[in-house]
């Protein structure tokens, strides 16, 4: 199956009826916001991944997504809106400790990214974090980290470069990362398409605390921040909802 064959197969299924004549270079961008049209609950999304090698594994990994998010859905949908973008609420069943022991647990496993890569500087920056602490806000648009950044660029070139189980996964870029407009995210959701990676599921803690209902950023000044609010992508979500349904 080829990517226009592939990408026809989704536009079907998500009853898009997009035009696909276009280069192939330009697929991925008729796909921005695909994931939402499975909302609330995920119902067909299965279509997507069904002609996928890896289809079954890839599906399964979304899925938190749509729980979490469903019922926030649903009461949008009721109000004659749809979210742009998977903003999960906040889960009370974290408190400070919790999330300082995921956000503690992701920098062991990006420790763990480094040395697969073999990024020393990277690495040792890294095993300068002995400690997290939460917030309620934090601008993440005007803190740049030579610390966040280095991890942004570690996993991003990762992802380009590594080889892919199946290459056809490539025509759903922007969909994955429109689904909260966060890089790191379509890493943990496209894993098990990597064929090149840590045995470690070393994205899985910051998975966690994005379903959670929180944001995370590393900092040089050896801390963590998880936050207990969204900003960015909250804010997108609710310019979002002047469309109506």
């Amino acid at each position: 199956m080829t990517n226009f064959e592939y990408a026809s197969r989704i536009n079907e299924a998500a009853g898009l009826d997009l035009s696909l004549d276009c280069k192939e270079i330009d697929l991925q961008d008729k796909f921005y916001g695909l994931f939402q049209c499975f909302m609330p609950e995920g119902v067909g999304v299965g279509a997507v991944f069904s002609p996928l090698q890896n289809g079954t594994e890839l599906q399964a990994r979304i899925m938190p997504i749509y729980a979490v998010t469903a019922q926030q859905t649903r009461e949008a949908f009721d109000q004659g809106v749809a979210p742009g973008y998977f903003c999960p609420p906040q889960d009370p069943k974290f408190d400070d400790e919790g999330l300082k022991s995921l956000a503690l647990a992701h920098v062991r496993n990006l420790k763990i990214f480094a040395e697969f890569l073999g990024k020393s500087e990277l690495l040792k920056m890294l095993e300068q974090i002995k400690s997290a602490r939460v917030q309620e806000s934090f601008d993440f648009a005007h803190n740049k980290d030579e610390l966040a950044d280095g991890v942004y660029e570690a996993i991003t070139e990762w992802m380009i470069d590594t080889p892919k189980l199946d290459t056809k996964l490539w025509v759903l870029g922007e969909a994955y990362y429109s689904i909260n407009c966060d890089y790191l995210l379509p890493a943990y959701l496209q894993y098990p398409n990597y064929a090149q990676r840590p045995q470690e599921d070393f994205l899985k803690p910051y998975f966690e605390l994005y379903l959670a209902g929180r944001r995370s950023r590393l900092s040089a000044a050896r801390s963590w921040f998880s936050r207990a609010k969204f900003t960015q992508a909250k804010e997108a979500n609710e310019r979002s909802q002047a469309t109506k349904i």
